[in-house]
């Protein structure tokens, strides 16, 4: 056994896998990552001896390829994405082994979650061909379980589901067509899920991001009227989303309104590309309001306080275009604090940073304009500090 092992040994627990199991789960819950990556080690180390025993079968690979996602998991949430790339690369050779020797509905879904573990991985380590690679096949599989009778509604969210990364690939590697036929496949793919499941939130909300997705690539590819449509129907089937979700008397999913939220600044910003900047004032002031709920609602959470602070910008953004000057330095002072206050939560990670000076930067020019020489200088200064910081970490 290696070292981790050993202190997990340490622990007073005998090195059985459903003791390595519990020490990890009792880690967790209690925020503990170095015993939680020490007993998902320990777990793969035992896992791999099992394997190699001469009495060893199936179910002891398929335990090791478990194992070797659970630590994958544990190792990409404490940002050491390299180690996790290679447990689910590992593992995606043991499933694909698997899926092979005996095709069954438990071996291929296996195998799915491993090619959507290591496909993840290769796109976060800027891999995107191999990321693609591995989203063809996860495409080829779900087609297959259609054919093969699978629960066709599960098989056909897996479908949308490897559509839409297949779409994100696209984009990154900047071939828009081939993103916009993805996701307007995808797109459909939900769509059709409607007379299965009916209007339900989950699904509306996921229909609402599908009609961003394909609007962006309209617009990237200089659609602007068929951008804007479909992002005006991103809104109206996100606003069916929150309407479901808040009658179905319990608490409402968060992803949901910030679904609302998105579409309506996308809207926004349409409208004020165009010169409408009335109609995105309109389109802001509403996503504004629905993120000041969400942060009363569920609190400071990072992303809420991101949406905020985005959602500050863009509307002080409009009154500074529309002439209200005040209106704007204090929608521009409060996204900054709202910056602040994501540093204080978050720490000082590079994105952190940059929208910090952002935030700063647009305080500094506001206060020149409005004549606050000093006080813009103060701003300029700190964000100046705050970028040299960024890019001398």
């Amino acid at each position: 056994m290696d070292d981790h092992a050993g202190q997990v040994a340490a622990t007073g627990q005998q090195l059985t896998p459903q003791n390595l199991e519990r020490l990890a789960k009792l880690a967790r819950e209690r925020g503990e990552p170095d015993t939680l990556l020490a007993a998902l080690e320990a777990l793969v180390s035992l896992s791999r001896e099992r394997v190699a025993s001469a009495t060893s079968g199936v179910a002891d690979l398929g335990h090791l390829a478990a194992a070797l996602i659970e630590y994958g998991d544990a190792l990409l949430d404490h940002d050491q994405a390299p180690l996790a790339q290679e447990n689910y690369e590992e593992a995606l050779r043991i499933n694909r082994h698997l899926a092979t020797a005996d095709r069954t509905p438990e071996s291929e879904r296996r195998l799915g979650v491993s090619l959507e573990r290591a496909g993840a991985a290769r796109a976060a380590l800027g891999d995107l061909v191999g990321a693609l690679d591995i989203q063809t096949e996860c495409l080829a599989l779900a087609h297959r379980l259609l054919a093969d009778g699978a629960s066709a509604p599960t098989a056909r969210q897996r479908l949308a589901n490897t559509l839409e990364k297949i779409g994100d690939l696209r984009q990154q590697q900047s071939d828009t067509k081939a993103a916009l036929d993805a996701y307007s496949e995808a797109l459909e793919v939900r769509r059709g899920l409607l007379s299965v499941y009916g209007e339900v939130a989950p699904l509306l909300r996921d229909i609402s991001r599908g009609l961003l997705d394909v609007g962006d690539m309209l617009r990237l590819r200089g659609d602007s009227p068929g951008a804007l449509v479909r992002y005006n129907e991103g809104v109206a089937t996100a606003r069916r989303a929150l309407a479901a979700a808040s009658a179905g008397g319990t608490d409402i999913d968060p992803t949901v309104p910030r679904a609302l939220f998105h579409s309506l600044s996308l809207v926004g910003n349409m409208r004020y590309d165009q010169g409408d900047v009335s109609g995105a004032m309109d389109s802001y002031d509403e996503s504004l309001k629905l993120v000041r709920w969400l942060r009363t609602e569920y609190g400071e959470h990072p992303t809420v306080l991101r949406d905020l602070s985005v959602g500050l910008d863009k509307v002080a953004g409009a009154k500074e275009a529309l002439g209200d000057l005040p209106a704007a330095a204090d929608g521009f002072e409060e996204a900054l604090d709202v910056e602040r206050r994501r540093r204080q939560i978050v720490g000082d990670r590079p994105e952190i940073l940059r929208d910090l000076v952002w935030a700063l930067e647009q305080v500094a020019r506001v206060r020149a304009t409005g004549g606050d020489a000093a006080g813009a200088a103060a701003a300029g200064r700190e964000a100046l500090t705050l970028r040299d910081a960024n890019v001398s970490g």
